[in-house]
């Protein structure tokens, strides 16, 4: 059924992984921000079975369209990150089972003079990946003196940053959004942002 492999369905996956401890939270988030970045750009059809789209032309899309607003390594981050998140939800979807992400980890430790464990031994812990675990790359800021306005701040390590399309030329920047936020802090932040809003008329 071609709704078991759409773009909300990989969403929710990711949401699912994290829940579970089927891989870091961290790094489910991270996967997640991307995604949801990169299928801004396609149409309603298109989300509807990840297996059916180009993955290379829907990052060049997304980078094409998002290039004033993100750095080069920023996209191409985005871009291995959604690939990522396709491989692993076609994977867990088609295996379910037997679904397991693998993780590298990122700095060596010294060998053990007692002739314990080396730098290629294994933990009962899953190695982390810190190329994945960490927070999105920030958004581009513009040159100090631009007319665009002040530098943004620079995400928290235990937050992440995002950037939402109102429409053409319309963006809004969401900084220091805690990976760990909850059901109910999102919807204080949301009623928040609905009494920004201007009034019909208004």
């Amino acid at each position: 059924m071609a709704d078991a492999y759409s773009f909300d369905e990989l969403l929710g996956f990711l949401d699912h992984a994290a829940e579970k401890g089927l891989m870091p939270a961290a790094t489910a988030t991270a996967l997640g921000v991307a995604t949801r970045n990169v299928v801004e750009v396609l149409d309603g059809g298109e989300r509807d079975d990840v297996r059916r789209l180009d993955a290379d032309a829907i990052i060049r899309r997304f980078q094409n369209k998002r290039a004033r607003d993100f750095s080069g390594d920023t996209l191409k981050e985005y871009g291995r990150r959604f690939r990522r998140a396709i491989d692993l939800f076609t994977a867990w979807r088609d295996d379910p089972a037997n679904f397991r992400v693998k993780t590298r980890a990122t700095a060596a430790q010294r060998p053990r003079r007692n002739g314990g464990p080396t730098a290629n031994a294994t933990s009962d812990r899953p190695a982390r990946s810190i190329r994945d675990a960490e927070p999105p790359p920030a958004a581009r800021t513009p040159p100090a003196g631009h007319a665009e306005g002040p530098a943004r701040p620079e995400p928290a390590p235990d937050a992440y940053q995002t950037t939402f399309a109102l429409g053409r030329d319309r963006l809004v920047t969401l900084v220091n959004v805690p990976v760990d936020l909850t059901s109910t802090e999102a919807e204080r932040l949301a009623t928040f942002v609905r009494a920004l809003g201007a009034s019909p008329g208004g």
